[in-house]
């Protein structure tokens, strides 16, 4: 897998606080809303970075919490409107000003004043129109907040953030392996290496097919101990990845973790077959897949899940111990906001990651 190297200009758009339009929105699965946002023509972000999202009960509230003039910024963005603005309707107002600033209201009332992390699970673009799709799994007062919000509504953020994911430097295929919501940055990943000629295979798994937030062509099949691939999942078919499912229960696809299907991957179709493996989810899937990276010597990157205060490295609530051969302990503290979430998995002390 190519070396990781520093994001430069080209590659993504400095990191600043936007308000963005909602112009989409549908649920998806048992638990998830997809949210598209209608992003600025200079947006460019790479598969695996994130952005930081205010979740407050209404953009007024917001702006009076941190002091600001209701009017600030200027333009057509002011709160909440009736309807989804037409694509070139309207003329970008400016950035918000600064970054977020606490006065000490937000501790008032109860109200998800903190921002949370979301993964951005694909860009597109036609023309000078480019859209954010953000997959928001509805769980708490601060999910449930942005689930919510209407099409027409805004949503105040800071991005692009964080690392990215690489494409390896030779042939070899790429194996995304998902579980639950770390569904959402392999949409982008997937599209962005088919797009650069890598051959792609994706392993989704859930506890139940309802709990699955894809759109499915038609019912996908149980197959219990048997890997078979499926073409059911929309989002992935049309990209031209080899899709296989997993379930807990066995609703769907083979019956087992997602990580079990792997491993019948590896002995199955994909044996022999050299591989760079990526991964998102839960912290023992993600902690499974890289023993078995590091059991069978390929290279593996992870997007790891934890909780963010700020996201730019700031509050250290989201720390994990990483090697670092350099150190008498033989690891370190390295921030997931700033260092990652996207790190080799190799690299992480998973007992304490």
């Amino acid at each position: 897998m190519a070396a990781r190297r520093a994001v430069q200009e080209a590659d993504v758009s400095r990191a600043r606080r936007l308000e963005l339009a909602v112009v989409g929105r549908r649920p998806a699965g048992r638990d998830f809303v997809w949210l598209v946002l209608d992003a600025p023509p200079d947006w460019r972000s790479l598969p695996g970075q994130f952005v930081n999202v205010l979740c407050e009960s209404d953009a007024r509230e917001m702006r009076a919490s941190e002091g600001r003039a209701l009017d600030e910024g200027g333009g057509s963005r002011k709160g909440a409107s009736p309807a989804a603005p037409a694509a070139g309707s309207y003329k970008w107002p400016a950035e918000a000003e600064g970054w977020p600033k606490a006065t000490g209201l937000e501790l008032g009332g109860r109200r998800a004043f903190g921002r949370r992390p979301y993964s951005i699970a694909r860009v597109e673009r036609r023309g000078r129109q480019v859209r954010l799709h953000l997959l928001v799994q509805v769980k708490g007062p601060g999910s449930r907040f942005l689930g919510s919000r209407p099409v027409g509504s805004a949503v105040d953020l800071v991005g692009p953030l964080g690392t990215h994911f690489t494409a390896p430097a030779d042939n070899r295929m790429c194996v995304l392996v998902s579980g639950g919501c770390g569904l959402a940055p392999i949409f982008g990943l997937a599209e962005w290496l088919a797009a650069a000629g890598k051959r792609v295979v994706n392993l989704f798994g859930a506890a139940t097919r309802e709990a699955m937030p894809l759109d499915f062509s038609e019912p996908p099949r149980a197959t219990g101990d048997r890997l078979e691939e499926t073409a059911a999942a929309n989002e992935f078919a049309f990209r031209g990845a080899t899709t296989f499912l997993a379930t807990d229960d066995g609703s769907a696809g083979f019956r087992g973790p997602v990580t079990a299907a792997f491993e019948t991957y590896l002995d199955g179709p994909g044996r022999g077959e050299p591989a760079a493996l990526y991964g998102c989810g839960p912290k023992a899937m993600l902690k499974r897949l890289a023993q078995i990276a590091a059991e069978r010597e390929l290279p593996c990157e992870i997007s790891l899940e934890r909780h963010m205060g700020c996201g730019i490295g700031v509050c250290l609530s989201c720390v994990a111990r990483r090697r670092d051969a350099a150190s008498d302990r033989g690891w370190t503290y390295r921030l997931t906001c700033r260092d990652g979430p996207v790190m080799d998995a190799h690299e992480i002390l998973w007992d304490d990651a």
